[in-house]
Formats: C-alpha cells, sequence, structure tokens
C-alpha cells in the first residue's frame, strides 16, 4: 500500500547515485508538505532492496533541542546493551545510570567515532536523517561527521533551520550535493491522484484539485483522500486540509493518531501495546496513509505519516488531554526502558501534574544537567526550569544556578543574573549559606565580566575571599580572576590552598584543577618543567570528567597550549588550541569569548603562517562583537595590529591597535602585555620609537606566551632605539626562567646575538627556531645574521619565506639588503599589502611621474592620487617619496 512518487524522476536520479557512492551527504530541501518523506522512504526501500542497513532517524518538534535525539533513534535498535566504554553510552542512557555528556573536544570525537565504527559494522549502510530543521547542533556535526564514510540523506525545511544547518546546506548546495523540491507539475498531480484514487480522476475534479493544491502533494493527497468537489469550500491552509481529514475517522482511529503523535519517537509497537493500542485500528489507518510503519532493527517503529498531520492533531487537544496522554506514553517507557532520559524527559515536562512529581523532578533535572554539559543551553532552561518549580530548596538553588550558568552559555546575561538572584531568595529564605556564597560569586563575576570596571572588580574580590573551594567549578573560577587581577603572591596562595586536593581518592574535577593550580605556581616560581607536567595532569583529569565540568578542560588546555608555545613545541599548541575551536566558546565566563580564536591566531603567528593567524583572528573578532564584551574585543584586536603590523600594513594597524585600547575599562595584565606588544611592533616596523615599556615578567602566569613576545618586542625596539640596556634587561627576564623553556632561550639568543653582533649565536638561533617550526622567526634571525656577516648569498629564500608568510615589512627589508648586496631577487608578488589601484598609483611615481601625471594617467583627481600615495606610505612603513619610488622600482618594474 506504499505510496509512489511521482514528478521527481530527476530528484531520485540524484539521490540514487548517492547512494551507489562511498560516502557523501546530500540533502533534500522543501517546504511542508513537498513531499520530501516520501522521497526519502522510497531511497530507503530502494536501498534496503540492494542489501544496504538502512538507519533512520528523524527530528521532532517535541524534541526540539534534545541533543542528538535522532542519531538516538537511528542507532539504538543495533546497540541494545552500551557499554561505559565503547563510546555509545554517551549517547544511549542505561537503567539507573546518569547520562554522561560530551563537551570536550576528546569525549566527543570518541562518541563519533564510535557510531561510525557502528555504522561500519553494519555496512554497506545508509544514513537517513528527516526533519533536520528540528535537530540540535551536535546531530548536525555528527551527520557531517558520518558522511566522510557513510552515504548520508538528510531532509529540512528552509526557513526553519537553525544556524549550523543552514551553514551546512550552503556547503552542500556550492557542492552540488543539495536537492530542492519544488511543486509537482500537473502531469505529476493527476499521477498522484490516479494512484490515490485508484482510477482516473473527474476532469472537472482533477482541474479542482490542481489548482487549489498547487503543487504540493500533501495538499494533494488530503484533497483527494478529502473527497473534495468542484465548488466545496477548500481550506487555505494545511490545518484546515488536515482536520477536515481526521474529522472522517471513528473515535479509535482519532485517538490512536492522537497517541502516536504524543508518543513521537517512542511510538514503538511495544510501547503502543502497553497503551491497549488495537491492532486492526492501527492497520487501517497505515493502509489509509496516515500513519507510517516501518522496521527498526528487529523492533517496529510508528509515526503519523507527515509532521504536520501530527502537528494538527496534537495542537487540537486540550491540556488535559495532551497532559494525560504524556503521562500514559511515558508510563509505557518506563515499562520498556526504565531509566531512559532522552526518551522519558519530554514526556515528564508536558505530562504537568499528571505525572508523579518525585518521579518528573528527578527526570527532568537529569535532562537539564546532561543539555547543560552538552552545551544545548536552550534546552538545559526548558528542563531545569520544568524540575525547579517543585523543587526542594536546597536542590532549586542548584538548578537555578544551572539556569543562570545556561543563560550565560547562551549570551543571555540579563536572564542569568536574574536566575541567580532568584537562587539568592530562595538560599536566603531557607538558610542556605553556603548557596549564598556562591550565587554572590556567580552574581559578581558576572558584574566583572559584564561592566569590566574597578568597582565591580573590587567587588568581586571581596566575593572570591569567600567563596567556597570545594566545588571545582567555582575554584576555577576564582583563579581565572587571580590570574586576570591578583598578584603572584595571591596566585601562590590559592595554588597553595589546593594544592592537598591532587590526591587520587578526590574526584577527577577537583584533582584537574589542583594540578592546574600547582602548574601556576610552578609558573610563578618559574619552574617550567613542573608547571608543563601538572597542566598535561591537569588536562587529562578534565577530560575525564567532561560530563561534571566541561569548562575545565577547555580551559586548562588554552594555558597548556601557551605553555607548549613558550618551549618550542608548536604542533601540541596547535592541537589544543585547535580542539577548543571545535569544541566551541568558553561560555562559563562570557569574556572569554573568542580566547580559543585568539589562543590558535597567536600560535599561528610563532608557527610562521601570519595569513592563517590573521584567518583565526578574524573568526575571534566576530565572536567577540557578538558578545558585546570590553575583554574579548580588546584582545583580538590587539593581537590583529600585531599581525597587520608583520604583514606591512600599518595604517590597519594603527586602527587596530587604537580600537583595542579603546575596548577595555580597567585592564588586566594579559591585556596591558598585549596591547603594550602591538603598540611596540607597530612602532618597529613604522620606524618610530617605541616608548620604554618594560614588562613585568613576574605577572608571566597570566599570559605566558604574550609575555614572551612582549619581551621580544621590547629587546628588538630597544636595539633599533640605541638602548642595549634595555635590551640587555629583556634577554635577561628570558633566561631567569628555571624552565628553561626552549623557544624562550633561543630568543635571549637572538637578542643577545644582535646586541653583541656575534654572527654565532644569531645562527645557532636561527636553528633554534628552525627546529622548533617557528620558521618566520628563523627567518628574521638568518636576515639579521645576513646584515652581520654582509653575506647576502641566502636572501632569496629568506625572501620566499617572508612572501609565503604574508610579511611585507620584512619582505622589503630583505629586497633592500639584496639590493645594496648587488644581489638580484625577483620582484613582489602582486598580492601584497596595496590595493590594485594604489600599485598602479605607485608604479607610475616609481616611472618618475609627478602626482599631476598620474592623475591624468589614471583619470584620477589630484586629491585621490595623494590618498593613494598617503595609504601607500602608511602600509609600507616608508615616510618619503624617493623611498616609496625605490621601492616601486624593486618591487613593481
Amino acid at each position: 500500500m506504499k505510496s509512489q512518487v511521482f514528478g521527481r524522476a530527476d530528484e531520485l536520479a540524484v539521490l540514487t547515485r548517492a547512494l551507489d557512492r562511498p560516502s557523501g551527504i546530500v540533502l533534500v530541501r522543501g517546504e511542508a508538505g513537498i513531499g520530501k518523506s516520501a522521497l526519502l522512504e522510497q531511497l530507503m526501500d530502494l536501498a534496503s532492496d540492494r542489501g544496504r542497513t538502512v538507519l533512520y532517524g528523524q527530528a521532532h518538534p517535541l524534541h526540539t533541542g534534545l541533543a542528538y535525539a535522532p542519531i538516538v533513534e537511528a542507532i539504538r535498535p543495533y546497540v541494545p546493551a552500551p557499554t561505559s566504554v565503547d563510546g555509545l553510552s554517551t549517547l544511549l542512557a542505561s537503567p539507573g545510570r546518569r547520562v554522561v555528556g560530551v563537551d570536550t573536544a576528546l569525549g566527543r570525537t570518541r562518541m563519533f567515532e564510535a557510531v561510525a565504527q557502528l555504522v561500519d559494522r553494519l555496512a554497506p549502510a545508509v544514513f537517513v536523517v528527516d526533519d533536520l530543521h528540528w535537530a540540535d547542533r551536535g546531530t548536525i556535526e555528527l551527520v557531517h561527521y558520518l558522511a566522510r564514510a557513510v552515504p548520508v540523506l538528510g531532509a529540512y525545511r528552509p526557513g526553519e533551520a537553525n544556524p549550523a544547518l543552514e551553514q551546512a546546506a550552503v556547503t552542500a548546495r556550492r557542492a552540488g550535493a543539495e536537492v530542492d523540491l519544488g511543486p509537482l507539475a500537473d502531469e505529476a498531480v493527476a499521477e498522484l491522484a490516479t494512484q490515490l484514487l485508484g482510477r482516473r480522476p473527474e476532469p472537472d475534479f482533477l482541474h479542482d484539485v490542481t489548482q487549489r493544491a498547487e503543487g504540493v502533494p500533501l495538499f494533494v493527497t488530503a484533497l483527494v483522500r478529502g473527497g473534495v468537489h468542484e465548488g466545496t469550500a477548500v481550506p487555505m491552509i494545511v490545518r484546515d486540509v488536515v482536520l477536515d481529514r481526521l474529522r472522517r475517522l471513528d473515535e479509535r482511529e482519532r485517538r490512536l493518531v492522537e497517541v502516536v503523535a504524543v508518543a513521537g519517537e517512542a511510538a514503538t509497537g511495544s510501547v503502543l501495546r502497553h497503551l491497549s493500542c488495537e491492532r486492526d485500528v492501527l492497520r487501517g489507518l497505515i493502509v489509509n496513509g496516515l500513519v507510517v510503519e516501518r522496521p527498526v532493527g528487529r523492533a517496529m517503529a510508528y509515526r503519523v505519516a507527515h509532521p504536520l498531520y501530527a502537528e494538527v492533531a496534537y495542537a487540537e487537544l486540550t491540556i488535559g488531554e495532551r497532559r494525560e496522554l504524556h503521562a500514559a506514553v511515558l508510563g509505557a517507557i518506563e515499562r520498556e526502558s526504565p531509566g531512559d532520559v532522552l526518551a522519558l524527559a519530554p514526556h515528564y515536562r508536558e505530562a504537568g501534574d499528571a505525572a508523579d512529581s518525585a518521579k518528573a523532578r528527578a527526570v527532568l533535572a537529569e535532562a537539564g544537567w546532561r543539555a547543560l554539559a552538552m552545551r544545548a543551553g536552550e534546552e538545559a532552561i526548558r528542563y531545569l526550569d520544568a524540575a525547579a518549580d517543585t523543587a526542594e530548596p536546597q536542590q532549586q538553588a542548584e538548578l537555578l544556578d544551572g539556569i543562570g550558568r545556561a543563560h550565560m552559555a547562551l549570551g543571555e546575561l540579563d536572564a542569568a543574573a536574574d536566575a541567580w538572584e532568584r537562587g539568592m531568595a530562595v538560599a536566603h529564605r531557607h538558610e542556605l549559606a553556603k548557596s549564598l556564597v556562591n550565587l554572590r560569586f556567580r552574581l559578581a563575576m558576572l558584574e566583572s565580566e559584564r561592566q569590566d570596571s574597578t568597582r565591580a572588580n573590587d567587588s568581586l574580590l571581596a566575593k572570591v575571599r569567600e567563596v567556597s573551594l570545594d566545588s571545582p567549578d567555582l575554584a576555577i573560577q576564582t583563579f581565572v580572576y587571580v590570574i586576570r587581577r591578583g598578584s603572584a603572591a595571591e596566585a601562590r596562595d590559592l595554588s597553595t590552598a589546593l594544592e592537598k586536593s591532587a590526591g587520587a581518592g578526590n574526584p577527577a574535577a577537583v584533582r584537574a584543577v589542583s594540578h592546574f593550580a600547582q602548574a601556576i605556581r610552578a609558573i610563578v616560581d618559574r619552574e617550567f618543567g613542573p608547571a608543563l607536567g601538572h597542566c598535561e595532569q591537569a588536562v587529562a583529569h578534565a577530560r575525564r570528567c567532561a560530563d561534571e565540568s566541561p569548562f575545565h578542560a577547555q580551559y586548562f588546555q588554552l594555558i597548556l597550549s601557551a605553555l607548549y608555545t613558550s618551549n618550542g613545541d608548536l604542533e601540541p599548541a596547535i592541537e589544543c588550541a585547535q580542539n577548543i575551536v571545535r569544541t566551541g566558546s568558553l561560555v562559563e565566563l562570557p569574556s572569554l569569548a573568542c580566547f580559543e580564536h585568539y589562543a590558535l591566531s597567536l600560535i599561528r603567528y610563532v608557527a610562521g603562517d601570519v595569513g592563517t593567524a590573521l584567518r583565526a583572528a578574524a573568526d575571534g573578532i566576530e565572536v567577540a562583537e557578538a558578545s558585546g564584551l570590553p575583554r574579548p574585543i580588546a584582545r583580538i584586536r590587539a593581537l590583529r595590529a600585531l599581525l597587520l603590523a608583520e604583514q606591512g600594513d600599518l595604517g590597519a594597524a594603527k586602527v587596530a591597535l587604537a580600537e583595542a585600547k579603546a575596548a577595555y575599562r580597567s585592564p588586566e595584565e594579559s591585556l596591558v602585555d598585549l596591547v603594550s606588544l602591538a603598540g611596540t611592533a607597530v612602532a618597529l616596523y613604522a620606524g618610530e620609537p617605541a616608548a620604554p615599556d618594560p614588562p613585568d615578567e613576574s605577572q608571566i602566569f597570566s599570559d605566558p606566551c604574550t609575555t614572551m613576545l612582549r619581551l621580544m618586542y621590547t629587546g628588538l625596539a630597544a636595539l633599533a632605539n640605541a638602548d642595549p640596556a634595555s635590551a640587555v634587561a629583556c634577554a635577561a627576564a628570558l633566561r631567569s626562567f628555571r624552565f628553561p623553556a626552549r623557544l624562550m632561550i633561543t630568543i635571549a639568543d637572538r637578542l643577545d646575538g644582535l646586541r653583541t653582533n656575534d654572527a654565532g649565536l644569531l645562527a645557532d638561533a636561527a636553528r633554534g627556531f628552525g627546529s622548533m617550526g617557528a620558521e618566520l622567526f628563523a627567518a628574521h634571525t638568518w636576515l639579521e645574521h645576513a646584515e652581520v656577516t654582509g653575506s647576502a648569498a641566502d636572501v632569496p629564500r629568506l625572501l620566499d619565506v617572508f612572501e609565503r608568510a604574508g610579511a611585507a615589512s620584512w619582505a622589503n627589508r630583505a629586497r633592500q639588503f639584496a639590493r645594496v648586496s648587488g644581489v638580484r631577487v625577483r620582484p613582489a608578488r602582486h598580492d601584497g599589502p596595496l590595493t590594485g589601484r594604489e600599485t598602479d598609483v605607485v608604479r607610475l611615481l616609481g616611472e618618475g611621474l609627478s602626482n599631476a601625471d598620474i592623475a591624468t594617467r589614471l583619470f584620477l583627481s589630484g586629491r585621490t592620487v595623494e590618498t593613494h600615495l598617503s595609504n601607500s606610505y602608511a602600509k609600507l612603513g616608508l615616510t618619503t617619496r624617493v623611498a616609496l619610488a625605490r621601492w616601486a622600482t624593486e618591487n613593481l618594474s
């Protein structure tokens, strides 16, 4: 009794070819009722006929935001008893065991790989997910992950897709892997009507259906099966068409449609049997096309034929009827799968007072904490809020704390503050001292995050001294504050207070924070080896408790990446930063928005890839500006100023630096270091004197990598300004750490080699940079070595390095040295810092033309020529017309 698909020959051909490929994703896009699900069903039948295992999942409006629900539906029939180590326990809850989150990159990768391995065991297979517009971000990312190894078919409605799906759809569209379903042609409508009726329809009737359905298969089906005749008032919206069909059902049929609509993905054969659904009634609905039956492993699953039928059937129920049905469904689920939070939580949420309040509270709270760990903020709020309605005071305060954190994750700072204030009221009313102190700390931290003022930070300092360090979540936030604002003595004291918690008898989250604290103390004491070791242990422990404390692994990896960078271990440093970028923003503290992009950009720069570093910074700027918070905006714009200076775009670098200085109001030490680093670099490359601004290396624990680079640039600027004493001080500061961190020592060697004109020391430093993968810094130092020795033989190779890195200032310096030394090098590439029109103007200036002649030649005004020349001076770091003409002769001839 399966319906055929008409008028979709071209689309079927595309999708059939997708089945024949070993992997890849194809999306079917179309409005509600256009035939996406029918098309997928025909493809699934075809895949089954070809011997493929079909894994089918469907997102559902009742479960909007429920993390990975369609994936769970697809794989559950093939994983009857997941273990705690097979990677699938993060998706499938076992009875009596808490569901585990998958927030960290490692945990999520393991879960993704476990699903991929399951699909591989079922090969040849095809993965199908319908109604992706209701799916959460994690489902969409996992679907993309699976598409690397198996054909994946998905369907969604345009205009209802979330940002993650929209991005995926754009990618698929560009690759020609999206099928866009439009209305059926009149011939296809006639064929569909014939199939539905079992005979050729009367011409007048067919004309009426064709005109009124407008090529939408759902409308055609509803109108034909509803027996609409010419002259009958046809509803203008799908709801009325569906209701017209539903009203033709008898009481038992209508009730069963409502049950299946309410049950959603839980509508399996066993659940329906527990609900006393009559088999003959179910069969009649299947035959008449209102309910779809599909085998899922050894079980049978049922759904209303189209989501719109389910939506309308559900909407027509009274609130009391809905609650009673949800209560009945959850009772059936509990008899089949007790403890299945994914299946139970939506029904407990909707059952209201029709369900046992204690059970509802426990399941809803568990679903909410799971959602919070998985960064499904809206879902977490829905479930935690529902649980808080009937919770005891202590649990209610904890749930309101979680609701506030979920709002923070969504960037809803006012709502977060409101939740925490409500939690404080509960704690105060019931004399819950510990909860009261902790919630006050949350609010003070939020105020400091949002306002970044001296008053807000002073208020937070008082709360830091009161907060309990027993909670690893709060302990790490106090540490973040001390790292930002505190002294080395305060950091050491806090580290000592947490040291006792590193023992094996403590929970993983507590041990993670303790090891991190010891890492910070080792940095304060300038002991690099212990610092690196403790930080690695902190990350390892944090990954084991990612479901409880997802923020820890992210933040600790940021510090670990900085330590790796300081030691010249650039590959693991990049890997750490990339892990955090893939995981997402560190949303526990909004001012850390974009920090992962900042860290990755800075490491990419140290590795010598300025272009990639700028792209990472651009991603960070987008995130920072979306947050609207001063700290992330200042941080990422200051870094961009440094990168633009390296590229030789000094005009833009000065603008970015001014924006960074204007952004922050109460600067922390790491921002002071970064802004000073960028300002020194801009002045150095512009040939301007840099203000003497020696860093306070005692604060290196706040941002080790930035402090290291600030010492390097301060030393270089001091040498350029004939201030060898300051250069000596910078080199001595770099050597003073008992790390010994290789990159820091190599930078010190470079500064000492330049100060003393020691070619041997410069060569050792250049080789040291090269061995670490810091190719750009190595090229810098080799050019400085060439200038000391007077040998330009290696300049062409260095020029290649500078141009690949996008380091225009150094490329210009190499060309100038080559010209003075009589070494011929190829002209500059034309994709440098100048625009096309600026290049034209500068080339004519190099040919000896005056401004007036240039204006005449290029049909420009004199004022426009002056503007282009002014921009070119700034971008190239030149100050005279003679120097610009020489640059044009060397680079544009």
